[in-house]
């Protein structure tokens, strides 16, 4: 029976390779996402058993902070200690380290390094042997107006030595006589990251704190084990220093971590897209298995009156599944190699610049897949194989095709349950309980839709087709009746561009809906005429000295920046929004609920009305702080705000940081001009001072309202590229469909065309056909979808989207697409149908 249904599966090529492309796209992009994931990480731990590879011990300090997303910013060690470092026995050398903030400024006056790619470090360049950088030409810099440049930065920017280069970083923008060029070892660029090096006191006055560095790199001499040296070293430093020792492969091993920890949530929201594609792919097999089981109905009722019993019948079936899954995860897989550099391309293109160096390829990783995607093909073909055990030897009689809908009364029953209960879950998520029950809610809600298909297929096809009945005639009569007549097919076949539309009108409207309240909220709370701002939100930004230059401007009557650092704060980490009090007031506008913002003091805090009602915080209220360096503080709470467009829940004073060792930049410079003054020669000034020195970009108010609500799109231009291959198999689904509707009616196509009717009519008959059933699955899934929309706005009220926005426009797109879909997706087998030989058509029987 095993090779009977392997030559059965084998014999029918065409087929074989049809049922297969859906879990070749689904099970590609799994493959894709696993190998891209795998050579980012391999990359950057490439790179940083690179950079520690000659670090014996790690010293650094032990205060801390972690920050709110992952990671931790660490506080600074005294350079007083590296002679403390240096004599205890055991060491060879010792050299200062830091990883600050400087970006290059390139000889056309803009910014070297994408916003959001690798970083753009300011460093130490000595001669010590324990420091991580060799001269390649030049020297190393002296004092503090000299700089290094790393040799791949300088020979893709075309800097020389003698250049004379602009850096900014948290001391502001300085020129430096460029006097060398530095290799990383034998590598010109760590990562892809740019380098601009200076002596150890300019580097911790321009990048951090005179007397301060991050870190100290210590190279042993052999005599003792790492851990002994990191042991004596411990020993020998002053507590009140706050540092503390670990060995080179524990800072190495630590920093891999680290960066694994923020790679992960990218891989695991492509791996959810991966997943989306996969669940769409299941619909596809699943509707391609029960079509075939019911075209070969006559086939397999014969197997019976022969002898083959139930379960010999279900064998054949999941063979032929089996032989698919493992083709289709095989050449997914391969596929899946061209996808993972579609990935990286596809997130360049979005801003999203990651450092990959070839390709890892894990062998677990092409198991993986291969396991994914034969138990989804299997899966996906137990219930049609099921129904093939049961045909009786007397359907060997019959010629046609048919599938039973079942009671609808009943399917609708289930279904309407089904929603209900996903609309509970949803609800008691809205109601605070855990975002597990959101999940389950949405699952159950699509669920109920698809279980209702069926149902409803018939008179939503039939009044899809009405008017194009009346436009095409015929043709048009024959395609509604054609969609409308196997219901369950229809449904099943619209199933996937009911899922794809749904989740694409669901982020459409959310993603409206948020663009609308981010211009309504940063249009109340900014009231300035100009904005500077810096895209590098996560590392660097502005430096604080820049807004007051800016204030000093003739024309500029008040000047304030706002910025973003980690503390602890009441036990955790937390981010907060650094304001200036005294400058703030009427360009910084918080929707005080309590308190007076003008009048927050240097140990006060501003903290969101929802937090402070979750935690049981009121006026008075009094919270601990840790800052970076270890420094412990006690604020009290001096007023509550309303959600805010400038984002987090807790806004405290610059002056709070006065003494401590946090790196404080400013994110925006918000500027309100003096009554009457000369607008352009003011704004050329303000230029002069920021965009042309590289610092930021200069926008008036409403160009910034309209580049922050922007960036809404650009996340909705991503997750509608990652759904992409997910419309793509729905097409796909819809073009088997249709391939395996044609071969089933070959008959009945022989006998128009017997009797007159043309080429251009069957092409015109499928194409209507294809359009009415992607029509139905896409004002499904827009109503489902706006629903969706409307839910996530619902649950996020309480973090500030709180406007639902329905996008009338975008919608109508989503349709129009839908319409174009239709009509791609019969192109082939409307050609196949039109070459169908009449004679023999007519003489099969």
């Amino acid at each position: 029976m095993f090779r009977l249904s392997l030559k059965m599966t084998l014999a029918r090529k065409g087929r074989l390779f049809l049922t297969s492309l859906a879990i070749i796209l689904g099970t590609g992009f799994l493959a894709g996402t696993y190998i891209f994931s795998d050579t980012l990480n391999s990359t950057f731990d490439r790179l940083f058993s690179d950079v520690f590879k000659d670090v014996d011990a790690y010293v650094r300090s032990s205060s801390f902070v972690e920050a709110e997303f992952g990671g931790e910013q660490r506080g600074s060690a005294p350079i007083s200690a590296l002679e403390t470092v240096l004599s205890v026995p055991g060491v060879k050398d010792a050299a200062p380290d830091v990883q600050g903030y400087a970006r290059i400024i390139g000889k056309d006056g803009k910014p070297i390094g994408a916003d959001n790619g690798p970083p753009t470090f300011g460093g130490i360049a000595s001669a010590s042997v324990a420091g991580l950088w060799n001269i390649e030409d030049g020297r190393l810099p002296v004092g503090p107006t000299e700089m290094v440049m790393d040799k791949a930065t300088a020979k893709a920017s075309k800097f020389v030595l003698g250049d004379t280069v602009r850096i900014n970083a948290q001391s502001g923008s300085r020129e430096f006589a460029m006097v060398g060029i530095v290799n990383y070892g034998d590598v010109s660029s760590p990562g892809g990251a740019t380098f601009a090096l200076f002596d150890q006191p300019t580097a911790s006055e321009f990048l951090l704190k005179p007397g301060f560095v991050d870190a100290f790199l210590v190279q042993g001499d052999g005599t003792v084990s790492d851990e002994q040296l990191t042991s004596a070293i411990n020993a020998a430093l002053s507590p009140a220093d706050k540092l503390e020792t670990i060995t080179g492969a524990q800072i190495t091993q630590e920093t891999q971590d680290q960066i694994g920890a923020v790679l992960s949530f990218l891989t695991l929201f492509l791996t959810a897209f991966s997943f989306i594609a996969l669940g769409i792919g299941c619909f596809v097999i699943y509707n391609v298995f029960s079509i075939t089981t019911a075209q070969r109905l006559k086939e397999n009722a014969l197997m019976r009156a022969i002898g083959a019993n139930k379960r010999q019948v279900v064998v054949a079936m999941m063979v032929e599944a089996l032989i698919i899954g493992l083709l289709g995860s095989a050449l997914g897989f391969l596929s899946g190699i061209g996808l993972s550099r579609g990935l990286s391309a596809m997130l360049n293109a979005f801003g999203i610049e990651l450092p990959t160096t070839g390709l890892t390829i894990q062998t677990n990783r092409i198991v993986l897949t291969m396991i994914v995607g034969t138990v989804i093909t299997i899966l996906s073909a137990i219930l049609p194989a099921l129904r093939a055990g049961r045909v009786p030897p007397l359907a060997a009689l019959r010629d046609t095709a048919l599938e039973n809908v079942g009671s609808v009364k009943r399917r609708v029953t289930i279904g309407v349950v089904a929603m209900l209960l996903g609309a509970g879950a949803i609800t008691a998520t809205a109601a605070g309980a855990t975002n597990v029950l959101l999940g389950i809610g949405v699952l159950l809600v699509f669920a109920g839709v698809l279980i209702i298909g069926p149902g409803i297929a018939k008179p939503v096809a039939l009044s899809l087709g009405r008017p194009i009945e009346k436009l095409r005639g015929v043709t048009g009569a024959m395609a509604r009746q054609n969609a409308a007549r196997n219901p369950k097919r229809t449904a099943r076949t619209a199933a996937p561009v009911l899922i794809g539309v749904a989740l694409v009108t669901a982020m459409t409207v959310f993603a409206a809906s948020v663009r609308s309240e981010v211009r309504t909220t940063i249009g109340d709370q900014f009231q300035g005429d100009y904005i500077v701002s810096s895209a590098n939100r996560q590392f660097g930004g502005l430096a604080p000295s820049l807004a007051l230059e800016l204030a000093a401007i003739p024309g500029v009557a008040q000047a304030t920046g706002l910025g973003f650092t980690s503390v602890n704060l009441d036990g955790s980490g937390k981010f907060v929004i650094i304001i200036d009090p005294a400058t703030a007031s009427g360009l910084i506008t918080f929707n005080m609920v309590q308190g007076d913002q003008s009048k927050l003091s240097a140990n006060g805090i501003l903290v969101s009305d929802t937090r402070a009602l979750a935690k049981g915080w009121t006026i008075g209220s009094t919270i601990d702080v840790a800052m970076v360096d270890g420094t412990q503080k006690t604020v009290t709470v001096e007023g509550t705000f309303a959600s805010s467009g400038f984002g987090g829940s807790y806004v405290v004073s610059r002056a709070l940081f006065e003494g401590t060792l946090n790196n404080l930049f400013d994110t925006n410079i918000y500027i309100r001009l003096t009554s009457g003054a000369n607008n352009d020669q003011v704004y050329d000034a303000l230029a002069a001072a920021s965009t042309d020195k590289g610092l930021g970009t200069l926008q008036s108010r409403d160009e910034f309202i309209d580049a922050e609500s922007g960036q809404i799109n650009q996340i909705l231009g991503l997750i509608y590229g990652l759904l992409g291959l997910s419309i793509i198999i729905a097409i796909v689904g819809i073009v088997i469909t249709l391939l395996l509707s044609v071969f089933e009616r070959k008959r009945e196509i022989g006998l128009l065309r017997a009797i007159g009717m043309t080429r251009s009519q069957v092409r015109t008959t499928v194409r209507w056909e294809s359009v009415i059933t992607s029509m139905f699955g896409a004002i499904v899934g827009v109503v489902l979808g706006v629903v969706m929309g409307f839910v996530l706005i619902l649950i996020l009220a309480d973090s500030g989207a709180s406007a639902f926005s329905l996008p009338i426009a975008a919608t109508i797109w989503i349709l129009v697409l839908s319409f174009i879909v239709g009509v791609l997706a019969a192109v082939y087998p409307a050609r196949r149908a039109t070459k169908v030989d009449i004679m023999q058509s007519i003489a099969t029987t």
